[in-house]
C-alpha cells in the first residue's frame, strides 16, 4: 500500500501563502529574516513538505497582510491539511523524527544515500531488518521486532507506487544508492539465538547474508533504483562521517534535506550550504564507485559465494 502524499488541501494553503509572499513583494530570505526562521523552512512551507502550526500561518498571514476574508479561508484549509499517512496507525509507538522522515519520504521524488554499514532500509529483506533490529543490548521483546518489521516494510511502498490519475500522488521515489563494500561483506549476524526467533524462516544469518544480496541484485533491476558499490579499492571514502542520505523535493527537483539515521535517532540537516555539501559528496562517491552493472555483478559474486563469513 502506498504511503500518502501531501493532500490536495495543503498543496493549495502551501500555493496560496507562496502566492501571498510575492504579492507582499517579499522573497524568502525577507520572510525567514522578519520572522526568524530559516529560508529552507519558509522554502519548505511553500513546497508542501512540513505542516504550518497554527501561530506560525497566523505570523504568515499578518506579514503578508492577506484580506481577512482570504486569511479565514487559509486558516480553514489548514487544520486538517497535513494527509494521513498509513504511518498514523503507529502514532504511539514511533518517535517524532521518524514520523517526520516517513512523511518526508512520501513527498519526496528522490532520495541519494550512500550507506557505509548495512544496505538502507528501503532496500533491506524482512529477515534482514529483523536482524538490524536485534543488533542492540536493549534486546526487544518479539512483538516490538515485528512491529519495527512491519513499519520497514511499508516504508518500502514509496519505491512501488504508482502515480494517481489526478497526479496528486508523487511518482514512485527515485532512488540512488551508493553501498560501501564493506555492507556487502558483513555477516548478518544480530546477538544471541532467542526461542521466539526460529519460527522465522530464514533466520540462519547466511542464509539472511544471500537473501540480502540477492534482493540487492532484484531491487537495481527496478526502473527508480540505482545501486553503486564503493569497492575497497577506491581507498578511503570522501566522507567520514558516516551513512547519510539527501531528499529531493518534489517541487524543485532538488536536493533541500539530509537526514541521518541510527537506531536511537534521526537528525535532519537543512542549511543550503551544508545540503550542497552533502549533495557534492555524493556525486564524488557515485564517480569513484562502480558502476551499476559492475556493481551487480559483484553483488553477484558474492550472493554465490556467501559463506556467512
Amino acid at each position: 500500500m502506498a504511503a500518502d502524499p501531501p493532500s490536495v488541501r495543503e498543496r493549495r494553503l502551501a500555493a496560496e501563502l507562496r502566492r501571498a509572499r510575492q504579492a507582499a513583494q517579499l522573497n524568502g530570505r525577507e520572510v525567514a529574516a522578519l520572522t526568524g526562521w530559516s529560508t529552507s523552512k519558509v522554502s519548505r512551507i511553500e513546497n508542501g513538505r512540513i505542516g504550518i502550526g497554527a501561530a506560525d500561518l497566523d505570523r504568515l498571514l499578518e506579514l503578508y497582510q492577506v484580506p481577512p476574508d482570504a486569511a479565514a479561508l487559509l486558516r480553514r484549509l489548514a487544520p486538517d491539511g497535513r494527509a494521513h499517512g498509513w504511518w498514523e496507525a503507529y502514532a504511539d509507538s514511533l518517535s517524532t523524527g521518524y514520523a517526520t522522515l516517513l512523511r518526508l519520504e512520501a513527498g519526496s521524488s528522490a532520495l541519494r544515500s550512500y550507506c557505509a554499514l548495512i544496505p538502507h532500509p528501503l532496500l533491506m529483506t524482512p529477515a534482514y531488518i529483523r536482524q538490524v533490529v536485534r543488533s542492540t543490548w536493549q534486546q526487544p521483546s518479539a512483538t516490538e521486532i515485528d512491529r519495527r518489521v512491519q513499519v520497514c516494510l511499508r516504508r518500502q511502498s514509496v519505491l512501488t507506487r504508482d502515480e494517481g490519475p489526478d497526479r496528486t500522488t508523487p511518482r514512485r521515489l527515485e532512488l540512488a544508492v551508493v553501498l560501501d563494500e564493506a555492507v556487502l561483506h558483513r555477516a548478518a549476524t544480530a546477538g544471541p539465538a532467542r526461542p521466539e526467533d526460529s519460527g522465522h524462516a530464514g533466520a540462519d544469518p547466511i542464509a539472511i547474508r544471500r537473501d540480502q544480496l540477492a534482493h540487492l541484485l532484484t531491487a537495481a533491476r527496478w526502473p527508480a533504483v540505482t545501486i553503486q558499490v564503493l569497492p575497497f579499492t577506491a581507498g578511503i571514502p570522501p566522507v567520514s562521517a558516516g551513512s547519510f542520505s539527501l531528499l529531493e523535493s518534489a517541487a524543485t527537483g532538488a536536493p533541500d534535506l539530509v537526514y541521518l539515521e541510527n537506531k536511537t535517532r534521526i537528525s535532519f540537516v537543512d542549511g543550503e550550504d551544508e545540503v550542497d555539501r552533502y549533495a557534492r559528496d555524493h556525486r564524488l562517491l557515485t564517480e569513484l564507485a562502480l558502476p551499476p552493472a559492475d556493481s551487480a555483478d559483484l553483488i553477484a559474486d558474492l550472493a554465490r559465494g556467501s559463506s556467512g563469513r
